[in-house]
């Protein structure tokens, strides 16, 4: 196992951009986080032609009473191995429900915000049996084929690179290394409560196998031939996108109304897409809103002629026979502060990179004046001002944002100017 991984993640480093690479590692204290740890130790030593950097950080949620205890235990071994491991305890209120759900996202967001802060790639221990169980409770939600992809080896999300170097072994392969090795690793109750969708899933999938012995494998052979249907379909629709949609780098979206009725026509799936897109990305949302919500909003302005709405926190107008989407001023905060040279995500929306240290600040005047009245946004641009912030240094000096777009699936270090204070808007919209 340790060749084959040593192979697979050399070739990871090798399609990552930059030859001085950084990884933040997502460490749990389970077998399969341990597991990664053990194997990235081994290849570090064992690969000096890469300079390559690891932080692993262990997040405690506070969910469990020996969680505190296991953090440090954990810490010991990894520090022991020769990494510099920090602990990063979540202290907010936990939820009456959806516990799982709520505390993947407190993890992923605060080790996306320490990977932004190092300018690192962020390593997680998902694993074969990982993938299945993604897809198996995708599809019987009904997701589309996006959602149906699967996990990627390497993937970017709001412009930081995700590696998962663990997606080709299955759970039985890291036990074993574990067991041979014999890495101290520990259980997490919950793993076991059928209360949680993914243990209840896990238990499915075992009951399921007793007939279909190979649905992983199954799995995760339909995940890759719809990765490559996708591919194809994506070559296509992107030629539209690009004629028919204006992202503007303040954070809006403009679209040829009639043409998006003529596609409508012809595969309101295509179109749901995109427009759920459109709402994501100037929304700042995680995902785009539900399937039947979007269809709901563009037949009611197709077909019932409504001149606005309002969804995933975006204003939706018609004007001149386009569609225009605004980011509304509510559910909006800017407090921040911003160290220089680190990188931030503002509003779901914008990554920022700034060469000065202070705090953001929103405008609630014409003071920032960024759309000038050449713009086809100059109509709206009271209510775009105060979504956008700018900011105050420690001197006391208010900076304008200097605004750009990056792609969704670029790597951000490979996009930056060299200005004071930016904001890069993620395109979630070409796929």
């Amino acid at each position: 196992m340790i060749k084959c991984f040593n192979n697979h993640f050399d070739q990871i480093c090798k399609n990552l951009t930059s030859k001085k690479m950084t990884f933040v590692l997502g460490l749990s204290g389970g077998m399969d986080s341990m597991a990664l740890l053990y194997l990235l130790k081994n290849f570090v030593k064992n690969n000096k032609n890469f300079e390559i950097q690891i932080f692993p950080i262990i997040i405690d949620h506070n969910l469990r009473l020996e969680s505190n205890k296991e953090a440090h235990e954990v810490k010991k071994i990894s520090k022991k191995l020769g990494f510099e491991t920090n602990i990063k305890k979540i202290y907010d209120k936990i939820p009456s429900g959806n516990i799982q759900n709520w505390a993947r996202k407190k993890r992923r967001d605060l080790l996306c915000e320490i990977a932004n802060k190092l300018s690192a790639n962020l390593i997680l221990a998902h694993h074969f049996d990982d993938q299945a169980e993604t897809l198996f409770m995708r599809l019987t939600k009904k997701s589309g084929l996006e959602g149906l992809q699967g996990m990627q080896s390497i993937s970017v999300w709001n412009g930081i690179s995700i590696i998962r170097p663990l997606l080709i072994f299955k759970k039985e392969e890291l036990k074993s290394y574990v067991v041979n090795k014999n890495i101290i690793f520990f259980e997490d109750i919950s793993n076991t409560m059928l209360k949680f969708e993914r243990v209840k899933t896990r238990y499915l999938l075992d009951r399921i196998r007793v007939k279909w012995p190979f649905i992983s494998e199954d799995l995760n052979k339909f995940s890759n031939i719809n990765n490559k249907l996708i591919k194809k379909v994506n070559f296509f629709f992107n030629d539209w996108v690009k004629h028919n949609i204006l992202i503007d780098k303040t954070g809006s979206a403009r679209v040829n109304y009639e043409n998006l009725k003529i596609i409508f026509e012809k595969s309101n799936v295509f179109t749901i897409s995109i427009v759920g897109k459109i709402i994501q990305t100037i929304g700042g949302n995680e995902f785009p809103p539900k399937r039947i919500k979007t269809y709901n909003l563009i037949y009611s302005m197709i077909f019932k002629n409504l001149k606005n709405k309002t969804l995933g926190n975006v204003k939706i107008f018609l004007k001149n026979n386009y569609l225009f989407f605004i980011r509304e001023h509510r559910n909006l905060s800017a407090n921040m502060e911003i160290i220089k040279g680190k990188h931030y995500l503002f509003d779901g929306r914008f990554l920022i990179v700034s060469n000065e240290s202070g705090n953001l600040i929103l405008s609630f005047g014409s003071d920032l004046n960024i759309i000038n009245n050449k713009s086809p946004f100059f109509k709206y641009k009271d209510i775009i001002n105060k979504t956008i912030p700018y900011l105050q240094t420690l001197e006391g000096t208010n900076i304008k944002p200097y605004l750009n777009i990056i792609d969704a699936n670029s790597d951000i270090n490979k996009k930056l100017d060299n200005k004071p204070f930016s904001l890069y808007l993620i395109n979630r919209v070409l796929v």
